[in-house]
């Protein structure tokens, strides 16, 4: 009769060395999004002048990218992705041309320093609320 590997012994021996390192965040930590301008779901009276993303690493443009879109799929320009020059955690864009009243969805990625390529979307409207 062959053994499992899933005998009681191997299972405590498992968990007892795999929950120090999740317990410490060094397994689980990856970059995630902290904040935006806009903020995810706002209603701005006016068209912004930038969209911006906070990330919790600092962040390189390699590989960055970050887009916006009228909501139903109409890209809008923006200019040149960089990073905050005092912020190194943040993405910028510029918003080159006044947003007409509606709503908007952003689309950012970048790469983590572990190589993972991390990415997300948010939503905003400019004018009044629906």
């Amino acid at each position: 009769m062959s053994r499992s590997l899933f005998q009681p012994t191997v299972v405590v021996a498992a968990l007892a060395l795999g929950l120090p390192a999740l317990a410490s965040g060094t397994v689980m930590r990856h970059l995630k999004l902290v904040r935006s301008f806009p903020a995810a779901d706002t209603v701005l009276a006016t068209s912004p002048e930038k969209i911006t993303v906070e990330l919790s690493e600092a962040v390189e443009l390699t590989g960055a990218k970050l887009t916006l879109a009228k909501q139903g799929g109409a890209p809008v320009a923006l200019g040149a992705l960089r990073r905050e020059p005092t912020a190194p955690k943040v993405l910028r864009a510029d918003v080159t041309t006044a947003l007409s009243a509606g709503g908007y969805v952003v689309s950012w990625r970048t790469m983590s320093k572990d190589g993972h390529v991390v990415k997300g979307t948010f939503g905003f409207r400019v004018g009044a609320a629906k």
